[in-house]
């Protein structure tokens, strides 16, 4: 593909991303019940800057032997940064809300972040979780009530005792697309959940991903380094997080842009 074709192709590049993103991201062993509820929930639009914003529902209600899995999704540029607060905050904290950056980001790249925060445990109680993100000064947040379930406290304790063993990984951070200029580096991070601990590896076009590979490098911290990004590097790069009860795969779309 010839890089004369950058502005056509990154259209339709464009357009590939807005489908990924419009597909729907299932929540797995959730209710998604309707339920009144009179306390304050933080929600505010996307301010201009934010290229997309999906944040979790209002409320979800626990099940028991399952943990809670809460999904934000932002895009924006520079990367955006997500971070969970539980409990009630007003607006003006959560505008000046310090956030908790994971990873050095590029000035010029457009990325879509995925985070999930996973409850493990059967709360007493229901309880608020805010997904706080930011993109440069533009900040952005929505928050979901989780209820705990209708059983008595004697299934509870037996639900917490189910959620303490072993479980297989979640992907609880991923960039789910990565748009930048060649000859940029470029970092995509992942991080999991797991009981046991999750080892974590890269798959890209060409298979299994090691230390060895040009200009590919895993990270202590489990990121996965692109260094002198090329044409050819365009493609889906999956995260893949193992432990003995199974595994969990994260897929990150890679574009690369011809400078002017």
């Amino acid at each position: 593909m010839s890089q004369k074709m950058n502005k056509p192709v990154l259209i339709i590049a464009l357009l590939i991303c807005g489908a990924l993103d419009a597909q729907s991201r299932a929540i797995d062993d959730l209710d998604n019940n309707s339920i009144e509820d009179e306390r304050p929930r933080p929600r505010n639009p996307a301010p201009d800057g934010f290229r997309k914003v999906s944040m979790p529902p209002p409320e979800i209600m626990q099940k028991l032997g399952t943990p809670v899995e809460i999904v934000c999704e932002i895009g924006g540029s520079p990367a955006p940064t997500i971070q969970w607060v539980a409990g009630h905050e007003s607006l003006p904290e959560m505008d000046s809300f310090e956030m908790n950056t994971l990873i050095e980001s590029s000035p010029s790249e457009i990325v879509n972040v995925r985070s999930v925060h996973v409850i493990d445990h059967i709360l007493s109680e229901p309880k608020v979780f805010t997904c706080v993100g930011r993109s440069g000064s533009k900040i952005v947040y929505g928050s979901t009530t989780v209820y705990p379930p209708t059983e008595s406290k004697e299934l509870i304790h037996f639900g917490n005792k189910a959620l303490a063993r072993p479980r297989k990984p979640i992907i609880t951070f991923n960039h789910v697309t990565h748009i930048d200029f060649i000859g940029t580096n470029v970092v995509l991070p992942c991080k999991a959940y797991a009981r046991p601990h999750a080892e974590l590896f890269w798959m890209g076009k060409e298979g299994l991903i090691t230390e060895q590979s040009n200009r590919f490098k895993i990270l202590d911290s489990g990121e996965l380094l692109i260094s002198n990004l090329k044409w050819e590097d365009m493609g889906t790069y999956k995260c893949v997080a193992r432990n003995s009860v199974g595994k969990a795969v994260a897929e990150t779309f890679v574009y690369p842009l011809l400078r002017d």
